[in-house]
């Protein structure tokens, strides 16, 4: 009679648990305990005398167990137990190891702050590959002094960042060998990465934009299907069976941004994680058995928490990735090679954490950037050297910001300081509302204030927008309706009237206009903590189906998809270990990837 799938998986319980306890050698603790009870039996207190022979056993069990231990030396000890002599009997010997204490320390020091720091110039994939047990750069040492060396020669050119003898500053790094050594084979470790990063090469080098073309000519949706049909259609759709969801580990540390790449056959999933690390997941690798491990790679291409990973349009075999350390990346699929696209910084030469990014859709070489600063700049890849032209947009941070598909110079922006805001970047004036002066700022078309912080802004290609924060709720706002927002002029202000600015005692108080107004409001529990990634919701950027849709994550351990008028099409929660907070759509299918703080991925197909 064949067994059940439960009795299968009971009987191999069992069998674990059995060969677990043996290597516990349990077996002759229990015989000895019993032979111990057996002799106590015949004495006049049998209870009393079992009592103390089980305690006889297991005392000499771990007297057994204390003797085989290794005596291992304390990593710290003192200088008397160093055989070092005190200040008072030999001051020279004294203040010699002092002196080595002091500068170890600092080099300790200098070498955790130098891994925080963002990579300059151009290397290859393999460089940056992680050890995926200890989460450390395998080739720590020669990377960051390779990547120091580039910044020193940038510093020189800038005439800045020297050393008071006139050479440049340089940290050493010492070398990790001795410690993952120890319980990493590295050649074995860069031989399966090279399997993999092989295995995304032949994956990029299969990508061309006539594999697109359908979706390039497209420039509207073919027309809504049902409600109905939708809800149908994604409660279907189930996790992707091949791996445990457990095994997809596709990062260190905690998700903070992943790109579900365009390809539609040998799909790749891309996620960054908030130490910088950069993990590359090839979902239908088909160059292994099917009990093989999935095909990842993981690198360290930033110091910091990666924001936003794209991929342009006109080079689909290339992710751009940005960080809070205020670097853009690029990751060629093809020539196995990450590269410095740009570096941002503000007047006193610091870096200027990246918190969006988005690429022109008429010219991919033109990239739109935002900052935890609260200031937004373009900039031409190919413009060299490059000073680009930062704009004040809000006091606090961007959580993200949206361009206009229908007219790239309208962006929409959200912030730490509860606004949603619409801007003209065609007129360029001085600031009106900020406290900071001798800035710049776009004209503003009007301003949408939320009780706490707006988290994220997208804007679909029916000019409709959708916001979400901290006040549990999903905004939906239209314009795609007369007069449209193509139509708005640089000095359009619907609405809007300066009424309580004349009613105010303090003519310097800053008034904003509150004229944005959303068409939907959808409750949604955002509260994520300190642990998990905020929830964003994100638009499926061209919907082959015709139906425009977002996905947000759900904090009941789910992914949750609306249409545009709000409407819920989907509630995916199937087998789902923990809450997949940064998620997205795949750009073109009704798929869903969803990341955890663990690392993990849920692909839903």
């Amino acid at each position: 009679m064949a067994l059940s799938e439960f009795e299968r998986k009971r009987q191999e319980n069992i069998k674990r648990n059995q060969e677990l306890l043996s290597k516990l050698n349990l077996d002759s603790i229990s015989n000895n305990i019993s032979k111990e009870i057996e002799r106590s039996s015949a004495s006049p207190q049998p209870q009393k005398n079992k009592k103390r022979a089980l305690r006889s056993v297991l005392g000499r069990v771990a007297k057994k167990e204390e003797k085989a231990k290794k005596v291992v030396e304390p990593a710290r000890r003192s200088r008397r137990i160093a055989g070092i002599q005190s200040e008072q009997d030999n001051p020279e010997e004294y203040a010699k190891h002092r002196a080595e204490e002091e500068a170890r320390e600092r080099r300790k020091r200098e070498y955790e702050e130098l891994k925080r720091t963002k990579l300059f110039g151009d290397f290859n994939l393999i460089d940056l590959v992680t050890d995926k047990k200890h989460g450390e750069m395998v080739f720590e040492s020669k990377v960051r002094n390779n990547s120091n060396g580039n910044n020193s020669n940038n510093s020189t050119e800038n005439g800045s960042n020297k050393s008071d003898d006139g050479d440049n500053d340089k940290v050493k790094i010492e070398s990790d060998e001795n410690r993952k050594n120890e319980d990493v084979d590295v050649d074995n470790l860069v031989h399966e990465n090279n399997e993999v990063l092989k295995l995304m090469q032949s994956l990029g080098d299969r990508f061309s934009a006539g594999d697109f073309y359908e979706q390039i000519k497209r420039n509207a949706p073919s027309g809504d299907k049902s409600v109905d049909a939708k809800r149908k259609e994604f409660d279907s759709k189930t996790i992707f069976p091949k791996y445990d969801p457990l095994q997809i580990g596709i990062t260190h540390k905690r998700i903070t941004a992943i790109n579900f790449h365009p390809a539609v056959e040998d799909r790749i999933v891309a996620a960054g994680d908030t130490n910088g690390n950069l993990g590359l997941w090839a979902p239908d690798s088909s160059s292994s058995s099917d009990d093989a491990e999935p095909s990842i790679t993981i690198l360290r291409p930033h110091g910091k928490n990666i924001s936003k990973i794209v991929t342009p349009r006109n080079h689909l075999e290339k992710l751009y990735s940005t960080s809070y350390d205020g670097s853009v990346r690029s990751l060629d699929l093809n020539k196995l090679s990450s590269s410095e696209v740009v570096s941002l910084n503000d007047s006193y030469g610091s870096d200027y954490g990246i918190s969006d990014m988005n690429i022109s859709s008429e010219n991919p070489n033109l990239l739109y950037l935002s900052t935890l600063e609260g200031v937004f700049t373009r900039i031409d890849i190919r413009e060299k050297p490059r000073d680009p032209e930062y704009l004040r947009l809000h006091d606090k941070k961007i959580g993200g910001f949206a361009i206009n598909p229908q007219a790239l110079y309208q962006i929409a922006t959200s912030s730490l300081d509860r606004s949603m805001r619409i801007w003209d970047l065609r007129k360029v004036n001085s600031l009106i509302y900020s406290e900071y002066e001798d800035q710049r700022s776009p004209h503003m078309y009007g301003n949408y204030t939320s009780r706490l912080s707006i988290s994220t802004v997208g804007w679909n290609s029916e000019n409709r927008l959708v916001c979400n924060g901290y006040d549990d709720q999903i905004c939906i706002f239209n314009y795609n309706k007369s007069p449209e927002i193509t139509l708005w002029s640089d000095d359009f202000m619907p609405d809007y009237k300066r009424t309580s600015r004349k009613q105010s005692a303090n003519e310097d108080e800053i008034v904003l206009p509150n004229n944005l107004l959303p068409v939907n409001k959808i409750k949604h529990n955002c509260q994520t903590g300190r642990w998990v990634s905020i929830l964003k919701a994100r638009w499926q950027e061209d919907p082959q189906d015709g139906v425009q849709k977002f996905i947000i994550g759900n904090m009941k351990r789910g992914m949750d998809v609306f249409d545009q008028e709000g409407n819920i099409l989907g509630h995916l929660n199937d087998n789902m270990g923990a809450v997949p907070a940064v998620c997205s759509l795949h750009p073109t299918q009704n798929w869903a990837v969803g990341g955890s703080a663990s690392g993990k991925i849920y692909l839903i197909e």
